[in-house]
């Protein structure tokens, strides 16, 4: 039932609990689990070592400090089946791991469940008649990333953040969005690219330079583009890595076959027109470019202190410090969902919910808790109701049709008294927990409050009422059990 299903919080895990086929008992008698010198019966001859004389002697003769061929090399030794050599004889090493983007200092992050989410949500609270820890809820939604979005927040020393209109990325430079456009679909509707027929370069041209990550060619190492088709490519894809580091794993082809294939890519070039003026054309992207950030770029990407992203936003429609930074949040509040909850309180309050704090935790149901007043007269069905709930504080919602309704009750009897406990329910008389557990109004989770001994009791205090909690974030003491 909508984006929010209240089933996975009432799930319970099934005790697997097999009756034995027969009553024979198991003989354990000849099982010893006593260490082998202790066994009964066993006697076990000492292994016997070969004679060491051979081994010394060889670890004395001229050959020491090298190891058998194909053994295992001695302390100090490098191991070359961990270190093969490459074709051309060199060392070939494993590829370090890319090191993690730390965290966009001076931006905030927020969680905010969706409002259609919270819709459904509250309508099955109040259907089901059921109060929640507040915690709980915050969880389960928590648990699918399709029931909340991300808020990026620019504090006071933070840098700037950018959004696209097209398609919501954000990053923090000026660079790193043209880089995204580069790619991105949105600049169809923008330019539109067109291949020609041009004249190949002409030169003496030995080998062709490429990416060693990607693949991409650059061209001859003595063409003069070459240079900054490697520059481009770096800014454009590997900005994150040091520019020397990035040209140091540029690799060479060389051959007449490779030449003669990067000469056939030369023969063809794509050239840009404009969308909103066709009579406009760019040689190149690099053209395009530059127009883009003179004439298109403030339309296209919005200065902002505040950025609303779904929290299933693709890695490179964001910065690489921001993802992170989204990870980090995510991962902390569903560890401990403490920025989250108040949030989610108001959200339920503005759905005319009720939140209050319930045996020292926060929770939300159909009502808040309201003593029955003294001088109160019950109807006859929820007086039995109440009489059953006050004997047995805590019990369980089907003990307590078990304890009122006869067998042979009908169908249309059960929904009258149906209907009364929701009554009850809703006027605050009685509070039933997502576990299914019923307690009155005027009782903790430790059951009746003990009477006060008489010889030490005071004038009563008055009952401080359930206080409605909106507004103010939890405490982590107030949330241990969770």
């Amino acid at each position: 039932m909508g984006l929010f299903s209240l089933e996975s919080l009432l799930v319970s895990a099934r005790q697997m609990n097999e009756k034995p086929e027969g009553n024979k008992a198991v003989d354990l008698s000849a099982l010893d689990f006593g260490p082998s010198w202790a066994r009964q019966g066993e006697s076990k001859p000492r292994k016997k070592y070969a004679d060491r004389g051979d081994r010394d002697e060889r670890s004395r003769d001229g050959n020491k400090g090298r190891h058998r061929e194909g053994g295992r090399p001695q302390r100090g030794e490098r191991d070359d089946r961990k270190f093969p050599k490459s074709r051309e004889g060199g060392e070939r090493r494993r590829p370090q791991r890319p090191q993690p983007v730390e965290a966009t200092a001076g931006i905030a992050t927020d969680i905010m469940p969706i409002e259609e989410g919270i819709d459904n949500l509250s309508k099955e609270i109040i259907a089901a008649g059921r109060t929640y820890s507040v915690f709980e809820l915050a969880r389960m939604i928590l648990a699918s990333r399709d029931r909340y979005k991300v808020i990026f927040r620019k504090e006071e020393v933070g840098p700037e953040l950018l959004q696209s209109s097209h398609d919501g990325s954000v990053f923090l430079s000026k660079a790193e969005c043209l880089a995204h456009f580069r790619t991105a679909d949105f600049l169809k509707e923008l330019y539109t690219a067109e291949e020609v027929e041009v004249d190949a370069p002409k030169g003496s041209f030995q080998t062709i330079s490429k990416c060693g990550f990607s693949g991409a060619v650059f061209g001859p190492p003595n063409y003069h583009a070459t240079s900054q088709n490697i520059i481009d490519l770096h800014q454009a894809e590997f900005s994150n890595m040091a520019l020397d580091r990035y040209k140091s794993r540029v690799v060479s082809e060389s051959g007449e076959e490779a030449v003669n294939a990067w000469l056939e890519t030369m023969k063809k070039k794509t050239q840009y027109r404009l969308v909103s003026d066709t009579e406009v054309i760019f040689e190149d992207e690099k053209a395009m470019l530059a127009h883009f950030e003179a004439s298109l770029f403030d339309e296209t990407f919005r200065a902002t202190h505040r950025a609303d992203v779904d929290s299933q936003i693709p890695g490179k429609l964001l910065s690489p410090g921001l993802l992170t930074l989204l990870k980090e949040t995510i991962a902390d509040q569903r560890r401990y969902p403490g920025k989250l909850a108040p949030f989610l309180c108001r959200q339920l309050s503005g759905r005319h919910l009720a939140v209050f704090k319930w045996q020292g935790k926060l929770h939300c149901g159909p009502s808040r808790p309201h003593a029955i007043a003294v001088d109160a007269k019950l109807a006859e069905r929820p007086a039995i109701l109440l009489a059953s709930i006050l004997a047995n504080p805590g019990g369980g919602i089907d003990l307590l049709w078990k304890a009122v309704l006869p067998e042979d009750v009908t169908d249309e009897v059960k929904k009258e008294w149906f209907h009364d406990l929701h009554w009850m329910i809703n006027q605050g008389y009685v509070i039933l927990l997502s576990n299914g557990h019923v307690f009155s109004s005027d009782h903790s989770a430790a059951g009746v409050k003990k009477s006060p001994n008489p010889k030490k009791q005071k004038a009563p205090k008055k009952e401080k009422a359930a206080e409605p909690i909106a507004d103010v974030a939890p405490k982590k003491e107030d949330e241990k059990s969770e």
